[in-house]
């Protein structure tokens, strides 16, 4: 059977509820476990989500398991922090195969980083005289790679600030006083981790950063397949994105980035339609493919 199965037949082509390429679990950063993502993808009408959670995939099987029965293609990625001339940028990498070794070990290793920092953040909120229970953070986290919005959600339950916004603009942000610095990849090694991963490279939200044309056409160069056109933060900028893509021959990506229902964009309220979905299913499918990794199944669950 083709891995594009049930997705490219003219009646699904017709019914496509589209994309969502790029949300947060409780495998990292997000509030809601890949389970109840992916039920909340299904009441949203989508047709695919990816779960992409910050240095992680061990949250795959899970959300691709619980999407058994409700008709979503459900698959898994992950998003990379990436060092690139001084500059804090983020890679998707859509699709990749979650059991490959090399990158299993490295998201590993990342995990066990990203513990030390919250460590550090902790002991710079004490010398502020802001005290948080370490212990009962990392049992909030659990598995998942510990980041900055646990520390910030920590801070608004102990009342040292009204919101996340604000534990970031006061506290986490760059260069405020908890501020640590989070270890991260080259761009040339994140790239060439999810294609050997059997993955797709894509820029995330593009907008972040300065001299995006630049940005893409060294990714270009390093192997990057696309860029996440479709973003909350991307609006008003989406025709200039799109110029950029096809000028370069980039596929075009676009998700919600859902961290929580109750901040920044839900499961769904960003998404890519059918033209782009094909043409990004059937590249996945190819990579996985020439980098001799399982066979990637794209048909509805």
């Amino acid at each position: 059977m083709s891995a594009l199965a049930g997705v490219g037949t003219g009646a699904t082509r017709a019914a496509f509820g589209g994309a969502d390429l790029h949300v947060h679990s409780t495998a990292s950063d997000g509030v809601e476990s890949p389970e109840t993502l992916a039920a909340l993808a299904a009441a949203a009408g989508l047709s695919v989500a990816v779960l992409t959670d910050h240095d992680a995939v061990h949250g795959v099987a899970a959300f691709v398991a619980a999407a058994r029965g409700t008709g979503l293609v459900a698959a898994g990625g992950a998003e990379l922090s990436v060092d690139e001339a001084g500059q804090d940028v983020h890679l998707l990498g859509l699709f990749v195969d979650p059991d490959e070794p090399r990158l299993g070990s490295r998201l590993a290793e990342l995990r066990e980083v990203r513990e030390r920092r919250a460590e550090r953040m902790v002991e710079r909120l004490a010398a502020l005289g802001i005290v948080l229970d370490l212990e009962r953070l990392r049992a909030e986290v659990g598995d998942g790679a510990f980041g900055r919005p646990h520390v910030a959600r920590a801070l608004v339950a102990a009342g040292a600030v009204a919101s996340v916004a604000e534990a970031f603009e006061r506290y986490l942000g760059d260069g405020a006083p908890a501020f640590v610095p989070k270890a991260k990849w080259s761009l040339g090694e994140a790239i060439a981790s999810v294609r050997a991963a059997g993955g797709l490279a894509v820029l995330a939200h593009p907008v972040w950063y300065a001299d995006v044309p630049g940005l893409l056409r060294r990714g270009r160069e390093l192997g990057l397949d696309g860029v996440e056109v479709f973003h909350p933060d991307n609006e008003g900028r989406e025709e200039e994105l799109l110029s950029e893509a096809d000028g370069l021959g980039l596929l075009v990506s676009g998700g919600s980035d859902f961290h929580s229902p109750s901040y920044g964009c839900p499961v769904g309220g960003c998404r890519v339609g059918w033209p782009l979905w094909e043409r990004l299913a059937e590249a996945a499918v190819a990579r996985r493919r020439d980098a001799a990794r399982p066979a990637l199944d794209l048909a509805p669950r």
